[in-house]
């Protein structure tokens, strides 16, 4: 069965924005796109009532599914949409089990139509494939500045704990790096020592480094690996400080795409996301792309 791009549709500007990135994605992978409306469950209205609502919404999505199929096709892309009724996670969730990824707004309309804000998060704990969330404040062409050895732009960041490239998430974001001609960024985070006595700051250093040794030599060690699995692939490697959650999305803030799991080393079982890719997904300011990785 042919792949296809996923992208969740309500007509809301951050839903535009997801269809954008889905044509361009399409473009760069040459998959064709289906573009998914969820109408909603049925509500309790009294039936004599309900049913023109019924007929209204469906009409309202008819339209929109058309505007969205052209914008697509206009672009050079091959596209259908599909209009379900039902709650918007699961439709969209189900109707990407053999999509090559999944995309879409953090925040869409309020009400019955689409909630794709109130569920991205839900899809992204429950897909099969990766998911790419672009949240409100993403403004591309307006993201912070900072000088070189700070900045994260032009690069894919992905972080790593001591499942290395065994993460999937790890080797998604630097197949994702290398089709798209982007650097990938292997980060490891190690904690600040705030427990330490005040005015310790030669015993605070010291114990830095020891937490920085292993990271960087685990960064190196996952980034060496991925040179060899993806020729070509331009990779650097940072330690940041501090707690991860923080320390990734502080790196969003010039990232153009942050890639993380749905769990990591540590994660107890059963949980469908981990605190850090809720973290993550709840303050960033890039594009997140969420890949599942959590065993059975």
């Amino acid at each position: 069965m042919t792949q296809n791009i996923v992208v969740a549709y309500d007509g809301s500007d951050h839903s535009e924005r997801a269809l954008d990135w889905a044509i361009a994605e399409s473009q760069q992978r040459q998959l064709p796109v289906k573009i998914v409306l969820s109408t909603g469950r049925q509500t309790g209205l009294d039936q004599s009532l309900y049913g023109a609502f019924a007929d209204a919404l469906q009409e309202e999505s008819e339209r929109l599914a058309k505007r969205a199929v052209e914008k697509a096709k206009t672009a050079g892309v091959t596209a259908q949409c599909i209009i379900e009724r039902g709650d918007a996670a699961g439709v969209i969730v189900y109707e990407s089990k053999d999509a090559a990824v999944v995309v879409m707004g953090k925040r869409g309309h309020h009400g019955v139509r689409g909630r794709v804000g109130s569920v991205s998060a839900a899809v992204a704990a429950h897909s099969s494939v990766p998911v790419v969330i672009l949240p409100e404040s993403w403004k591309p062409d307006e993201r912070e500045t900072r000088p070189e050895g700070e900045t994260f732009a032009g690069c894919v960041v992905v972080g790593v704990d001591k499942l290395g490239t065994e993460n999937p998430a790890v080797t998604v974001a630097a197949r994702y790096a290398a089709d798209h001609g982007l650097t990938l960024a292997v980060v490891s985070v190690v904690p600040t020592t705030g427990y330490l006595p005040v005015n310790s700051y030669e015993l605070e250093m010291a114990v830095q480094e020891q937490l920085k040794a292993p990271a960087q030599q685990l960064t190196e060690s996952v980034a060496e690996e991925l040179r060899g699995e993806f020729p070509g692939l331009e990779t650097v490697t940072r330690v940041l400080e501090g707690r991860p959650a923080d320390a990734l999305v502080d790196a969003s803030r010039t990232a153009d795409l942050l890639v993380v799991g749905t769990r990591g080393y540590g994660g107890f079982r059963g949980l469908l996301m981990g605190s850090v890719s809720q973290a993550v997904l709840a303050d960033t300011e890039s594009p997140v792309m969420v890949v599942p990785t959590a065993k059975n």
